[in-house]
């Protein structure tokens, strides 16, 4: 019953249009939507702002690759969506990143573009964005991931019979 709830509300938001309940503010202050419900999570039209802008930043020297406005707001919503389901399942069953492995992959990052991480830091500033939603967004994506590591894994099933016929027929390349 639960899991039924949930579909329709998470059908109701991805199909709802971008209008939704605005935040309470003070009288002067800009005010934030609210765009979409997920679980206990919301997608505020801020989030949906800034990764819509990311994108057109990526494609700004081919904008015509980019879909109508209206269609690249739908996809990315609907990735949001999914990667606070995902974040959440992982939650759930206790998948967690360390802030040493977190480190870890941003020294990796860096390394890939020839930076150091204060270089690191300074290009995505210069890029107009947070460094630590940047290290927010890394996160979250080791940690989903690790959550697709963990289902694969759950999910493949190799017998020792299969490994048996594998290693008799020879399919194995032997270097």
């Amino acid at each position: 019953m639960k899991n039924l709830i949930i579909a329709l509300a998470l059908a109701a938001a991805v199909l709802a249009p971008p209008r939704a309940v605005e935040a309470q503010s003070l009288p002067g202050e800009p005010l934030d939507r609210i765009v979409a419900v997920v679980d206990d999570d919301v997608v505020l039209q801020s989030e949906l702002d800034r990764q819509i802008n990311r994108v057109v930043a990526q494609y700004a020297q081919s904008p015509q690759q980019l879909p109508p406005r209206d269609v690249l707001e739908h996809q990315v919503l609907e990735r949001l969506i999914l990667q606070k389901l995902q974040i959440t399942r992982a939650d759930s069953n206790g998948v967690k990143v360390s802030d040493a492995e977190v480190d870890q992959a941003l020294s990796g990052l860096a390394a890939q573009n020839k930076l150091d991480l204060s270089q690191l830091r300074q290009a995505i500033q210069a890029q107009g964005m947070d460094y630590e939603q940047f290290r927010r967004n890394v996160r979250d994506e080791l940690i989903v991931s690790r959550l697709r590591q963990r289902v694969v894994q759950s999910r493949v099933q190799v017998s020792d019979a299969e490994v048996d016929t594998l290693l008799k027929g020879g399919a194995l390349h032997r270097g």
